[in-house]
């Protein structure tokens, strides 16, 4: 019987031991901690585009500063 070979953390590039529990999001393998950081990183971005395609479609990004100021 041979040794399985080692799995490495997408993330942060650590090896995953073979005790740990890993996920496996989108073809890569991650530790479950490292995962959850994932997750949470892709959400604040989206809440970001959002947040931004909301103040962009509203003209604020149009308007110039001095505008802005006096409101």
């Amino acid at each position: 019987m041979s040794p399985k070979p080692p799995v490495w953390c997408a993330k942060c590039n650590l090896r995953i031991a073979p005790y740990d529990l890993l996920t496996a999001y989108q073809g890569a393998n991650y530790h479950q901690d490292c995962f959850l950081r994932l997750v949470r990183e892709e959400a604040d971005e989206k809440k970001r585009g959002q947040a931004f395609r909301a103040s962009s479609e509203s003209g604020e990004h149009a308007k110039p500063a001095a505008a802005r100021v006096g409101k």
